[in-house]
């Protein structure tokens, strides 16, 4: 008889999490918000949230903040803290500049021009988004606004562009228009429109397993910690552009599967209690 397989995280793991707040009847509390591994009662990779944050401690020799809740002590290591949205969350964790400053690695630009547009995408991200970056024609940073569509189907996710100081949807001329759209499947996307604006798109995938990515007359398994260019702006036609992929790919068997509507990443998250004060 065959051993047991053991778990490939501790007991009670949160990975790809942060501290952030949710207000309950009009009191803000903090929880961890990110995917659960070897947690009783949740599959692998489950997104959601925690109960309420009770104290934070860390453990240098395991490399991880170990935080109790009102419910659980859950063990989240440095590497997968994700810094962007913990900066931005009012939450001061435990030496936290020294910590990010070892642990933190940001998207690489240095290769990006200002013909060309970055898509990030990750498996532990609801919709699979995660960021969009691109550069005005001034040189400063673009803007984005992304939106969840639910279907009853198949969900889909909208992204649109932001223009000028006060972060105007309305861009100053057509050929500026941003809108990137796809549909939302179990373990890929698939575009049904790529406006970039005159510019190049780059996809790079963040997380943890392959995605597969249908676009631009094209299909892609793009693996984990990989960058591709999925469009050259100067070689789409206008039915790609509006359409976002060729019509000769509808009938691929491997389309059909990674476009099923299940997993994760349709961002309807599960918790650990609806109410982080009370106990499960």
């Amino acid at each position: 008889m065959e051993g047991k397989m053991e778990p490939m995280y501790k007991r009670n793991t949160m990975r790809h999490w942060y501290i952030g707040s949710e207000n309950y009847y009009g009191k803000d509390y903090y929880l961890i918000l990110g995917q659960f591994f070897n947690r009783p009662g949740f599959y692998e990779g489950m997104n959601g949230h925690s109960s309420e944050v009770m104290s934070v401690t860390i453990n240098e020799e395991e490399e991880e903040y170990e935080i109790q809740t009102r419910n659980t002590l859950y063990h989240c290591s440095f590497d997968s803290l994700r810094f962007e949205q913990q900066d931005k969350s009012s939450y001061r964790l435990p030496d936290y500049e020294r910590i990010k400053e070892k642990y933190w690695h940001p998207v690489d630009r240095s290769s990006l021009g200002k013909d060309d547009m970055l898509l990030v995408v990750s498996d532990y991200s609801d919709f699979y988004f995660e960021s969009l970056l691109y550069w005005n024609k001034d040189g400063s940073e673009g803007g984005y606004a992304g939106d969840p569509h639910l279907g009853m189907v198949v969900d889909t996710f909208l992204i649109r562009g932001r223009y000028g100081p006060k972060a105007s949807l309305c861009p100053p001329s057509p050929e500026e228009h941003i809108d990137i759209r796809y549909y939302v499947g179990g373990s890929g996307f698939r575009f049904y429109s790529l406006e970039t604006g005159g510019r190049n798109l780059w996809i790079e995938n963040r997380g943890d397993n392959p995605l597969w990515i249908f676009g631009g007359g094209k299909s892609i398994r793009l693996e984990s910690g990989k960058r591709i260019k999925l469009m050259d702006w100067a070689d789409m036609t206008e039915d790609k552009k509006l359409m976002g992929w060729d019509e000769t790919d509808d009938d691929d068997e491997g389309e059909e599967n990674a476009m099923k509507k299940e997993g994760t990443a349709t961002g309807k998250e599960e918790t650990e209690g609806e109410n982080p004060h009370q106990d499960t």
